[in-house]
């Protein structure tokens, strides 16, 4: 009997457990409410949302702002799309920058991707399913934004960038150590 209502105790901590984990999202070192990781997750799987574009969001309330850069309009207008029909967010402002086109920019963004992903340590980011390192272009002047594992990693982005153009920006952040 003891052994019974020891194994109901049990079983229902580990459900309010399980439960207040499922709640809880971790993604770059951030702690997401259900509706930050949704948010989060449409916009990690748009279509045509590549390592040239960088999408950022914050919530404020039942508004979602939507900023960054992205290289195509149709990426700006998929954004909005995306969350506009998530449940609790009534309002989408989206401030979200088409970066002009130019032959001069895409070339740097070739060499600068070229540089970063296709050499270790660093081409372990380019396997994952959305690019870590994503590389902004914008008159010939780069800018590094995304999550890296390690200070040794950021530092390798900035340098192999820097072999590209001298005009690098580096917004990398890195993952805390969450031991």
């Amino acid at each position: 009997m003891m052994t019974k209502n020891f194994l109901k105790i049990g079983g229902a901590a580990i459900l309010t457990v399980l439960s207040a984990a499922a709640q809880q999202h971790r993604w770059a070192g951030q702690t997401l409410d259900d509706r930050e990781w949704e948010i989060h997750e449409r916009l990690a799987v748009l279509p045509s949302h590549g390592v040239f574009d960088d999408i950022r969001f914050q919530l404020q309330g039942d508004t979602v702002v939507l900023s960054g850069q992205v290289i195509k309009e149709i990426v700006k207008q998929n954004a909005e799309r995306a969350v506009r029909n998530i449940a609790g967010v009534s309002t989408v402002v989206n401030r979200i920058d088409v970066l002009p086109s130019s032959r001069k920019d895409d070339a740097i963004r070739m060499n600068v991707y070229r540089a970063i992903y296709e050499h270790a340590p660093l081409e372990k980011y380019g396997t994952r399913g959305s690019p870590a390192i994503h590389i902004i272009v914008k008159n010939g002047w780069v800018t590094l934004e995304g999550v890296v594992d390690s200070d040794d990693d950021r530092h390798a982005a900035h340098l192999r960038a820097l072999h590209v153009t001298p005009h690098v920006t580096d917004n990398l952040r890195v993952v805390p150590d969450e031991s």
